[in-house]
């Protein structure tokens, strides 16, 4: 886990910024978009279900999400999840955690719940949630 996702999980989960690791129970993993102007992250912890978050490049301090049970929404955001490190995730491809799927298109990303099949699509002109 690179310092970079240490410090998102920390902020994520409200945890202070004066911490060294993340909860041991965090699981986490980013990646982007191909031309890496779409950044997502999957997280979860003991006391947060698994979700996921995406936002795009010139969001404006917004993001959409997905929890595993809930539907997808828009928020503020004060932090980001676009890491350096990431790994592209390649048109046409998914990728899972737990019960929720994103997918990667050349018209953006979408990312739903298996179980409630809400989620949101995303990309730099668009986004939509369902």
């Amino acid at each position: 886990m690179s310092r970079f996702s240490v410090a998102l999980a920390l902020t994520i989960t409200g945890v202070a910024a004066t911490a060294v690791a993340a909860p041991a129970d965090a699981a986490l993993r980013t990646f982007r978009s191909p031309t890496g102007k779409l950044g997502c992250m999957f997280f979860s912890d003991a006391r947060t279900p698994r979700q996921v978050r995406c936002e795009w490049k010139g969001g404006n301090d917004r993001a959409l999400m997905v929890n595993e049970t809930g539907k997808g929404k828009r928020i503020k955001i004060t932090d980001t999840v676009f890491d350096p490190d990431a790994k592209p995730l390649a048109y046409g491809k998914s990728t899972t955690f737990g019960r929720l799927k994103c997918t990667s298109r050349t018209t953006g990303i979408t990312c739903k719940s298996l179980r409630s099949n809400h989620g949101f699509t995303v990309s730099t002109t668009k986004q939509r949630v369902f």
